[in-house]
């Protein structure tokens, strides 16, 4: 079969940085079983909707597949209306992070033709086949469809528990001169905190090694589910590793798992066959405060770790324990004293306006900042449909659920005050936060 995988656009008002990596996964699944694949990445490319016009004339398709994160809903659904336009057989299916959290309204005011739940390598086989020979599509696991105007779901589509029986990403389908040309990861910031020195980062491009996250975290959606963490192996994540840097002259690899530091073994295993073959390449992760410990940290340096980043959220014990963290600002602290330490810049993000944020409390992450000369703003607590926050503090109060998700930005963009600020003091306080006017802040509360 034809089948055209589409990546929506993100962040319009940033360069093109994040990369596909589930969509050029399924890529490979589905040109691998022999199917014609094309890989149109909106997201490097940034088309006019006119350009997408035109492309879409130019081909027969059979299958159109759209993914995405929530906040591309405005342009799937603009897309979804011309692909209907110009390519009228084709099935039409959308994934990813919007389709599987938010379902019954893709299918009430898009109208796809199905929807890819959760993880879609198998999924996506399993519809090719389906389609190709005629089958019922009530078969395939993990599906969401339309009857009778009502969105029913197939049964649920089990994660896949071998990770390194998936294949890499169809690499060579993506621009990667766009990416490599504008990347997430660079050395401008870690160099100038004077943390590191002589790193000369270039190209770097993202690996993703495990899927899922053993923890809870209120305000974070899991597409992989929650509690259910599985890893590639060590020597499969470097096969990967060894493929960038010899195809595309990668020198930095940046893990975006939750937490690559989760299992002390797997990063023992890394850093271990990361040296028996002889790779420079330099790499960053993200992690947790709580797995930061200082033995894991200097051999992780020693195997070329430069950068990681840990999600403090807060310098307030009470917003910690409202947003599920399960962490401590002690424990950041030490994290963070450890990483500078070892050699490697810690790099660290705050949530401001969660459920019970206070003056004492904004004032509390200021100076958790300020002992540790952390110069950052923070993001807005932004309640994602699909999330405990969203359950809890947002949806009873959302009364048109498209026109949230039409706000939404990437957390930067303040979307809706969760808080018992006013929403001149919610803003007064976001500046304090962030730093801006420090000088309201007493040495004790």
């Amino acid at each position: 079969m034809r089948i055209l995988l589409i990546n929506s656009p993100v962040r319009l008002n940033a360069r093109p940085n994040c990369i596909p990596y589930g969509l050029a996964t399924i890529a490979s699944v589905l040109r691998n079983a022999g199917h014609d694949v094309v890989l149109y990445d909106a997201n490097a490319v940034r088309p006019s909707i006119e350009d997408v016009a035109v492309f879409l004339d130019g081909d027969h398709w059979d299958i159109i597949g759209l993914s995405g994160l929530i906040t591309t809903y405005a342009w799937q659904k603009r897309l979804a209306r011309l692909v209907r336009e110009k390519q009228p057989k084709a099935f039409l299916i959308s994934g990813g992070g919007l389709a599987t959290s938010v379902p019954e309204l893709l299918m009430d005011k898009i109208g796809f033709d199905a929807l890819c739940i959760g993880e879609g390598e198998i999924t996506m086989h399993e519809l090719a086949a389906v389609l190709e020979g005629d089958g019922d599509i009530a078969s395939v696991d993990g599906l969401a469809l339309c009857k009778d105007g009502q969105t029913i779901f197939n049964a649920p589509r089990e994660n896949i528990a071998d990770l390194d029986s998936v294949p890499f990403p169809a690499w060579d389908m993506l621009p990667m001169e766009i990416y490599l040309a504008n990347p997430i990861w660079g050395s401008d910031a870690a160099n100038s905190s004077g943390f590191i020195s002589g790193v000369n980062i270039s190209r770097s491009m993202n690996i993703i090694s495990s899927r899922g996250c053993p923890h809870n975290c209120k305000f974070c959606y899991h597409l992989f589910g929650r509690g259910q963490y599985r890893f590639r192996s060590a020597a499969n994540i470097v096969d990967e590793v060894e493929l960038l840097v010899r195809d595309y002259g990668v020198d930095f690899i940046g893990f975006v798992d939750d937490n690559f530091m989760a299992s002390k073994e797997l990063v023992e295993a890394f850093c271990a066959e990361r040296e028996r073959r002889g790779l420079s390449v330099l790499w960053g992760c993200h992690g947790r405060v709580d797995s930061a410990q200082p033995a894991m940290l200097a051999r992780m340096r020693q195997a070329g770790c430069v950068w990681i980043g840990y999600g403090v959220e807060s310098g307030s014990p009470k917003i910690l324990k409202a947003m599920g963290k399960k962490a401590t600002p002690q424990q950041a602290e030490k994290a963070i004293i450890a990483t500078r330490e070892a050699g490697i810049f810690a790099n660290t993000t705050f949530i401001y306006g969660y459920p019970g944020e206070t003056p004492e409390t904004v004032c509390e992450t200021l100076r958790f900042k300020q002992k540790l000369g952390i110069q950052v703003t923070s993001f807005y607590a932004t309640p994602y449909p699909g999330t405990p926050l969203f359950e809890e503090f947002a949806k009873a109060h959302i009364g048109d659920l498209e026109k949230m998700i039409l706000a939404l930005g990437n957390a930067t963009d303040f979307v809706i005050n969760l808080t018992e600020f006013s929403d001149n003091d919610f803003h007064h306080y976001k500046t304090i936060n962030d730093g801006l006017l420090s000088s309201e802040c007493p040495r004790q509360m």
